[in-house]
């Protein structure tokens, strides 16, 4: 057996995903993000990154938006000059252009989190979604057909361990809010399909998400 052969056959069973390596890698991984955030956050220049990007770029185009609909705006951000214009007031003249790509009932969200300074609104929106992804996922998990998943805590630290989780944690995204609600859903769609239809009804804030729903 070659050793391309051997990888593969131990790759297939699986016996090398250890409960231990689980955690060892999960909590490498997150050690190792943690300190590209800590960099990140020390090598910015007020608002910005170092390379004059918005830190949590993809939450800057949220946060203007919140800005004009508690100056009494809301169809500004549809506008996008105007939004364009509102980011530039907050992060600088060069700052790339975020644009607005939410329905209108979003605005609340952008207009409460507005209440609050620019990094103060950041990690309040970052740590609450995340908190609602973790939150979801665990009731899905304790759901869903498989007793040693339920019983098991580890799959905590893949959760957090996920790459997409660092890539929403340094872009300011909304993927966790997108995951919970398909999570929440899904966790309770047999036992509360109300609830269920309500979550999955709020998705509409990305519209694109419904052609999943099916599948």
């Amino acid at each position: 057996m070659t050793a391309i052969s051997r990888l593969i056959s131990q790759l297939s069973r699986g016996a090398f995903l250890t409960r231990a390596r689980i955690r060892l890698w999960s909590l490498a991984i997150g050690a190792a993000w943690i300190l590209a955030i800590v960099w990140l956050a020390l090598s910015a220049q007020g608002l910005n990154d170092y390379a004059g990007r918005p830190l949590g770029s993809d939450f800057s185009n949220v946060y203007a938006a919140g800005t004009l609909v508690r100056e009494g705006k809301a169809q500004a951000p549809f506008d996008p000059v105007l939004q364009y214009t509102r980011e530039q007031a907050i992060f600088g003249e060069k700052t790339p252009f975020y644009g607005w790509h939410y329905p209108p009932f979003f605005l609340f969200i952008a207009g409460a989190l507005a209440a609050l300074p620019y990094i103060s609104a950041l990690i309040v929106w970052q740590a609450m979604s995340f908190a609602f992804y973790i939150f979801a996922m665990a009731r899905l998990t304790r759901a869903g057909p498989l007793p040693t998943l339920r019983a098991d805590p580890a799959w905590l630290l893949l959760l957090a361990a996920f790459p997409a989780v660092f890539i929403n944690l340094t872009h300011g995204h909304n993927g966790f809010l997108t995951a919970a609600l398909f999570a929440g859903a899904l966790a309770t769609l047999e036992k509360r399909p109300v609830l269920a239809g309500i979550l999955f009804g709020l998705t509409v804030y990305k519209p694109q998400f419904g052609v999943l729903l099916p599948f």
